[in-house]
């Protein structure tokens, strides 16, 4: 069974530009880089943000632990996932691109107007 690592890598590919998943005041970012180590992301500011792999790896599990797929659907802003997310990546705050490149690579799904909402995909 494929990792959410190795979705990303099938099928987000670097160069990927996308947007942070508030529809109103979403921010473009593009995926830069893509290698062993995690993702690097190049924000609308000209910075950049590093994500581990294992951000994405623990992202999908926190939803499929606390169930949120199906019908349920869980805060972006809830405290334990955006706690679990930047102590994850070494507390760099990152969770909106990690929400985003989740969703491009299918894993989950998201709710674009407020309040933002994830679940994981079915």
């Amino acid at each position: 069974m494929d990792t959410a690592y190795d979705t990303i890598l099938s099928r987000v590919p670097p160069g990927t530009r996308l947007r942070t998943p508030d529809k109103a005041a979403g921010k473009p970012f593009t995926v830069a880089e893509i290698n062993p180590e995690g993702v690097l992301v190049r924000t609308s500011s000209g910075g950049r943000v590093k994500i581990g792999l294992f951000t994405f790896e623990a992202a999908v599990k926190y939803l499929g632990d606390m169930g949120i797929r199906g019908e349920r659907w869980m805060p972006v802003k809830d405290e334990g996932l955006q706690m679990m997310l930047n102590s994850e990546n070494d507390r760099v705050r990152a969770s909106s691109y990690v929400i985003s490149i989740l969703e491009e690579a299918g894993l989950i799904d998201v709710v674009h107007k407020r309040p933002n909402q994830v679940r994981l995909s079915r």
